[in-house]
């Protein structure tokens, strides 16, 4: 794999590779890697500068700061992860006599915005990745997909690209604060509690130190549903317990749920279900 030098950038031999095919040429519309990259030993530090597109850096090692559109300087040392988004404003680099090991992807397409509801990207948040990971060797693999100017490697690499960012996410914590993981644990113990219990969802952001939007998106993206669905399918769940293993009404069934109307409950049941409380029991 071809590597130049440039002292603007680094003290090290680097490796820049740009696109090679064309996005006709490609399988997957969805998604396109575009410009990849390896920076080891980079020392330049840029400020104020704005991306047209998405890209995802990962530092091997060394350390710097990172801030979005002129936000607070956020720390970023050896396994930081974080993002840029198109249009926003950036700054970011080893600290002046220093230098870090730097991995960057650029990337576009339609899956971003998939991508983004689902929280494998999320800007402005520096996040450390744990120990262990196959993060360098999965750079690595894009890389030298890249470089091949194979239109089947370029779409190699759009695949590996999102196996990456799964791996990140399901490896690292905001840099400061409780594992995601950890607090997203919590937080689904607690909507599970709101199957009989009386507890509300406000109680239960306040409970956990975090606002109604952060729930809101934390339940997003871990199930994939908005957090009022989330938890009706927790309670057409229970429902179909207790209509498959117990002799209790409808409407008993409906109160017990907190669902003061038994119409309304067995309309939620059939939509998410797929059948009304009665045909469940009947045929399950």
């Amino acid at each position: 794999m071809s590597k130049v030098m440039d002292y603007m950038i680094s003290t090290h031999p680097i490796r820049i590779i740009d696109p090679k095919v064309e996005a006709t040429r490609l399988r997957l519309r969805t998604i396109r890697v575009g410009q990849v990259g390896h920076l080891p030993g980079r020392t330049l530090f840029r400020t104020d500068v704005i991306f047209g597109h998405w890209a995802v850096v990962y530092i091997v090692s060394g350390s710097g700061v990172y801030s979005e559109n002129g936000g607070k300087e956020q720390r970023v040392s050896e396994g930081s992860l974080f993002f840029f988004r198109p249009g926003c404003s950036y700054s970011f680099g080893p600290a002046n006599g220093g230098s870090w090991d730097e991995y960057y992807i650029n990337f576009s397409g339609e899956r971003v915005m998939e991508w983004l509801a689902s929280g494998l990207i999320c800007g402005g948040t520096v996040f450390q990745v744990r120990s262990g990971t196959m993060l360098p060797g999965l750079f690595e693999e894009i890389l030298t997909h890249m470089e091949s100017g194979d239109p089947a490697d370029a779409d190699r690499a759009a695949l590996l690209l999102e196996g990456l960012l799964l791996e990140s996410a399901l490896h690292m914590k905001e840099s400061g604060r409780p594992a995601q993981d950890d607090l997203m644990a919590r937080i689904r113990e607690d909507l599970h509690s709101c199957i009989y219990g009386n507890m509300e969802l406000e109680q239960i952001a306040v409970k956990n130190h975090i606002s109604m939007s952060t729930l809101r998106r934390m339940v997003l993206r871990s199930s994939g549903y908005p957090l009022q669905e989330y938890v009706h399918r927790l309670r057409m769940s229970e429902a179909k317990h207790l209509l498959v293993n117990t002799t209790l009404r409808v409407k008993e069934i409906a109160g017990m749920l907190h669902y003061k109307d038994a119409y309304y409950f067995s309309r939620l049941f059939k939509k998410y279900m797929g059948m009304s409380p009665h045909h469940c029991r009947k045929e399950i």
